[in-house]
């Protein structure tokens, strides 16, 4: 964040950091809020790692059905997930020990995933979009193409389910984008 006299600018990573537990303070920079602690961690220049590490439990996720893709037995696959997700909240902890503090953090402003979408370019936010509702469909043609059954078959309508709604927040952050 840089201070231009008395306002402060907010740079554009600062702009797309958002999320549950990420809020604005008094200066208008991005805050993980850690209900465990209650102690509130700068985010301002380390959007795209914060973005990574926010990511973990997606990534457990990932891990799974690509362990199951690959014919690994099931307790596999899931141990695999978890192992993913350990390691990356490991090293989120030390990511977060990385930032400056702020203790007794009292959240207040939160900076929602639509409205961080919202602050990219238009073209990336339709092609973001255009793109989760094409995964989305192409998850259900490749289930029933390669009739898939069971477990295999339900993780894909999850996944499809889940990008549909990220294309849903694509749409919103469109349109918040188109609106200002």
């Amino acid at each position: 964040m840089a201070a231009k006299g008395r306002k402060a600018i907010i740079s554009n990573n600062d702009e797309k950091i958002g999320g549950f537990s990420v809020y604005r303070d008094d200066k208008n920079r991005p805050i993980y809020y850690n209900r465990f602690n209650h102690n509130g961690y700068v985010l301002s220049d380390n959007a795209k790692l914060f973005k990574t590490f926010n990511s973990r439990f997606m990534l457990g996720f990932i891990a799974t059905i690509f362990g199951y893709i690959f014919n690994l037995p099931l307790w596999l696959c899931v141990t695999l997930g978890i192992v993913v997700y350990i390691v990356m909240e490991f090293k989120f902890r030390k990511f977060l020990n990385k930032l400056p503090v702020i203790p007794n953090f009292q959240p207040k402003k939160r900076a929602s995933v639509v409205d961080s979408e919202a602050g990219l370019p238009t073209k990336k936010i339709v092609t973001k979009m255009i793109l989760y509702f094409t995964i989305s469909i192409l998850l259900i043609v490749n289930a029933h193409s390669s009739n898939y059954t069971g477990l295999i078959l339900y993780l894909n309508y999850a996944l499809s389910v889940i990008t549909f709604i990220t294309g849903i927040i694509e749409i919103r952050a469109l349109i918040i984008n188109r609106n200002k």
